[in-house]
């Protein structure tokens, strides 16, 4: 299982919204410029994450993005699923005719309890978790001499 770009560049714009949304919506080119991706492709990114109800917009000279939903109640799978799609390590897990052995595979089982433990890791894992982690970080790392 490997994680594109948008999943990516999806959790890190959420917590870009989180983190400052309190001064107002947050705006596109914001967003863009603090997390260096373009905004062609991070509107490719948030469109998704508004029609999923992740963000809300307003248009107009104050508009800009907001998270839609309470922090606690957005997952890291939740999100990933948007962008990606299920969660699979393997082909077989989510598509049985992927594979003519996938009725019979041993190994299959395994697998699928690998793919159980990350998914609920990711699903343990919300974006309040993540701004607690932000903001210890941010203490670490902000420091006088």
């Amino acid at each position: 299982m490997r994680i594109s770009t948008k999943g990516h560049y999806g959790l890190r714009s959420l917590i870009d919204v989180a983190l400052n949304q309190a001064q107002g919506p947050v705006t596109l080119n914001d967003i863009a410029k603090r997390q260096s991706i373009s905004v062609k492709y991070l509107w490719q990114v948030l469109n998704p994450l508004k029609t999923s109800g992740f963000l809300k917009v307003t248009r107009g000279i104050n508009g800009g993005y907001v998270l839609a939903r309470q922090p606690d109640k957005i997952t890291m799978l939740d999100v990933l699923t948007a962008l990606e799609g299920p969660i699979s390590i393997l082909k077989c897990l989510t598509q049985e005719e992927a594979c003519p052995r996938a009725r019979s595979c041993v190994a299959r089982t395994v697998w699928a309890d690998v793919n159980r433990v990350v998914e609920k890791a990711l699903a343990d894992t919300t974006l309040a978790k993540l701004l607690r982690e932000c903001a210890h970080l941010s203490e670490v790392t902000n420091y006088t001499i």
